[in-house]
């Protein structure tokens, strides 16, 4: 028993340590493809010290054998095709494996089986991924960020490149960020200083093998925001912004005040609208807001969201003019005084004039006959100085002819207010100077 139980420990020992027991070298590869495309495997065996075969196969993840050398096969309801590559230097088996309209995970097996020894066993891995560009929209001269949002891969052994027009981006000309997790490998890239759209390719590639790729977009923009300047207080105004050059259409446009309130709805005093329905194409949106009394000069802004979630901003400048309460009226009325007084003054020169004018017109007639009255009771009394004094006015009055006309320029230049006034002053002064001569 001791015999047997020495020669097996000698027969393993040499097993262990002959070279053709362990100089097969495999590799097989793995892919991540889109759902319905097609998966890539490849098999590689490579013999040291001349090793041959007894088997080579391809088994599925249930175990079933696809194939044993090139040709198409179906397995439990999927087509395979088997290629064999060609070898070259110590390589004996070097297969492709083309797995049509994947639609789910899968495993892979590659199996040898050598002359001597074990057989030599490894698997590749199909996996069903998806990738969501996140595009942006952006005005002149902002940065702008990209995203591609990997999901449907396990573990974090994966490589994001980018690139434009199939080459890589040069170093300093962008920022490259990550944020890889167990379900989800997110890749960012910002750009400064945009003037005009931009196309970039995210590409990312497994470390055991297959990549996909996605084109994300800049969607470069121009917003005209029309203000209002010089407006008085308690104007109804309408501010714009002009949405142009957009790829595809807004999902929403809102409007700011200036202390990053938002307005809503149509509250009291405020009115937005948009005054054209975007379409797909002509690329151009205009969208408004009614201000129904301005009271103060205040910034708006006007916010364009994309269904990526960016909101694209212009600013509508209102300028109000602002009139401060003053006791204006005061100051009104005093110059409609000066302007009387200087009516008054005005008629001022020619004063004595007018009162000779009330004497020789019908104010002097009425006087003339009040006068003849009292000079009749004066010559009943025995005395002539009313005669004389009926003498002196009556030429006085014919000597006053002339001015006459000089009543009617009056009566045309005033006012109905002053030039009333400026008369019955004057017929009451000529009036009580008749009486006091008498």
């Amino acid at each position: 028993m001791r015999q047997y139980k020495l020669l097996l420990v000698l027969t393993l020992t040499v097993l262990t340590l002959n070279p053709a027991m362990s100089a097969l070298t495999m590799t097989v590869t793995s892919d991540m493809v889109f759902s319905g495309e097609a998966a890539t495997l490849t098999c590689s065996v490579s013999a040291d010290n001349g090793e041959t075969l007894n088997a080579k196969q391809w088994q599925d993840q249930s175990g079933d054998v696809i194939g044993s050398g090139p040709g198409e096969s179906e397995k439990n309801g999927v087509q395979y095709t088997i290629t064999d590559l060609g070898v070259s230097g110590n390589e004996i088996v070097n297969w492709e494996l083309v797995s049509a309209s994947v639609t789910s995970d899968s495993q892979l097996t590659c199996f040898v089986l050598p002359d001597e020894g074990p057989p030599k066993i490894d698997s590749g891995r199909v996996e069903v991924v998806a990738l969501t560009p996140v595009n942006n929209v952006t005005t002149s001269g902002d940065s702008s960020s990209v995203s591609c949002i990997l999901t449907g891969i396990s573990g974090s052994d994966v490589q994001v490149e980018w690139s434009q027009d199939g080459s890589p981006l040069s170093e300093g000309s962008h920022v490259e960020s990550k944020d890889f997790t167990e379900t989800d490998k997110v890749a960012v890239l910002t750009v400064p200083d945009i003037t005009s759209d931009q196309t970039y390719t995210c590409t990312f590639t497994g470390e055991a093998g297959g990549s996909v790729s996605s084109t994300v977009k800049i969607d470069h923009v121009t917003i005209t925001a029309g203000g209002a300047s010089g407006v008085d207080t308690g104007t109804r105004v309408t501010l714009s912004c002009v949405l142009e050059g957009a790829d595809s259409a807004p999902i929403e446009t809102n409007w700011f005040r200036s202390d990053g309130s938002a307005i809503t709805g149509r509250e009291s005093g405020f009115s937005p609208y948009t005054s054209a329905t975007f379409k797909e194409g002509l690329g151009s949106q205009t969208d408004s807001l009614i201000i129904e009394s301005v009271n103060k000069s205040e910034n708006f802004t006007c916010c364009f969201v994309f269904k990526e979630g960016d909101c694209v901003e212009g600013v509508a400048e209102l300028d109000v003019i602002v009139v401060e309460d003053e006791e204006g009226d005061g100051q009104e009325g005093d110059g409609q005084e000066g302007g009387g007084e200087g009516d008054v003054g005005g008629f001022g020169d020619d004063l004595d004039n007018d009162i000779g004018d009330g004497l020789g017109g019908e104010t002097g007639s009425e006087s003339n006959d009040d006068i003849d009255e009292d000079a009749d009771q004066g010559d009943d009394d025995g005395t002539d100085e009313g005669d004389d004094d009926d003498k002196d006015l009556g030429s006085s009055g014919d000597n006053n002819t002339d001015d006459g006309a000089d009543e009617d320029d009056l009566g045309n230049g005033a006012s109905n207010y002053w030039g009333k006034s400026v008369w019955m002053w004057a017929s009451s002064f000529a009036f009580i100077l008749v009486t006091s001569r008498i």
